[in-house]
């Protein structure tokens, strides 16, 4: 299997137990997540080698940290400590009408404060055949924007194929534009492209996908192909890949998955799912995209096994996928969902 290596920061997620508010709890169940420990931890269990580069206080928190990454089979030979805050987020879990709701407590944590000169990257790419980054990251400060584009263009110039989950999070930029700009820049770096906003798309008087009413749910695919065949042309991307999920309730989602590649548009069909937990779907996503390409699979395989992975995701609690290659092919091959015995 690959080796693969990301940057990104650990979390500390807080939650009010059985659907709880915050303002009625009085415990609140802890465990960790972060996109991109969330994509290592699903590709650790099928198999492949993974490192995270990151930064966790040199106190009990870190070192509470140390011990869930090992546990998760996740490198940490360009981990760093300083400082003396691990960061947190506060998730709130919906219930029908009720939204799910976050609340980041994650400024001047050890990452936040993360500087280039912190880190070795001399022989960080030894041995790494795919690098992954998300939108998040570069977001948080612009040492840690930095910090992602010296890394992407140290692996670009050593040929380590690159994805990059776009992962907008409106409470990370000061706009929707800023984000755009910021991010598209980053994008031209990748290989692969997770998502299809916030980048800038270049039409004749403004961004081609608000000049052509693009928008959620993707009923013209026509329209839609023309889109991701413009993002893939103008960023010189080997594939893009993004979900659709449209809902009803909080609990109940409908889920469809795309991936342009070789200059065809692939799909799965729409699938209905009830919802235990929301967080780290996409990262679910993204990681079997990631773990399909390393395989070499046929593209609506890679796809299948994306939103196999999406799917399964959205049953599980906590960030982290807890999924097995045997649980893709069950999902993949079999339509029972009987009891295995």
């Amino acid at each position: 299997m690959a080796k693969v290596l990301s940057l990104g920061e650990i979390l500390l997620r807080l939650s009010p137990p059985q659907y709880q508010t915050l303002t009625q709890a009085n415990q609140l169940d802890c465990q960790f997540g972060g996109s991109e420990l969330n994509v290592l931890a699903t590709l650790a269990q099928l198999g492949h080698n993974v490192s995270l580069i990151s930064a966790i206080p040199d106190n009990d928190l870190g070192r509470m940290t140390e011990q869930f990454l090992f546990s998760k089979q996740i490198g940490q030979e360009f981990m760093i400590k300083k400082g003396d805050r691990l960061g947190l987020y506060f998730y709130q879990k919906g219930f029908s009408i009720r939204s799910s709701r976050v609340t980041y407590d994650r400024k001047y944590s050890a990452f936040w404060e993360s500087r280039l000169a912190d880190f070795d990257f001399e022989a960080v790419f030894d041995g790494v055949d795919w690098f992954h980054v998300s939108g998040i990251t570069p977001a948080l400060t612009e040492e840690l924007y930095a910090i992602t584009e010296f890394l992407m263009k140290k692996a670009q110039s050593l040929g380590v194929k690159i994805s990059f989950d776009l992962n907008f999070r409106a409470s990370l930029w000061d706009s929707f534009q800023q984000a755009r700009q910021k991010l598209s820049s980053l994008l031209r770096l990748a290989n692969i492209c997770v998502g299809i906003e916030p980048i800038v798309l270049e039409g004749e008087s403004k961004d081609l996908k608000d000049e052509l009413g693009l928008a959620r749910p993707y009923c013209d695919e026509k329209l839609l192909f023309h889109i991701v065949e413009e993002i893939r042309n103008q960023y010189q991307l080997e594939s893009v890949a993004f979900t659709q999920r449209e809902s009803t309730h909080t609990n109940e989602y409908q889920l469809k998955a795309f991936l342009f590649q070789d200059g065809k548009l692939y799909k799965t069909e729409k699938t209905g799912i009830q919802v235990l937990d929301r967080v780290g779907t996409g990262d679910a996503f993204t990681a079997g995209l990631i773990h399909g390409l390393l395989s070499d699979s046929q593209p609506q395989l890679v796809l299948e096994t994306a939103m196999a992975c999406f799917k399964f995701k959205h049953t599980i609690e906590g960030d982290i996928n807890i999924v097995t290659n045997h649980d893709i092919e069950q999902l993949l091959y079999s339509d029972s969902h009987e009891i295995k015995r």
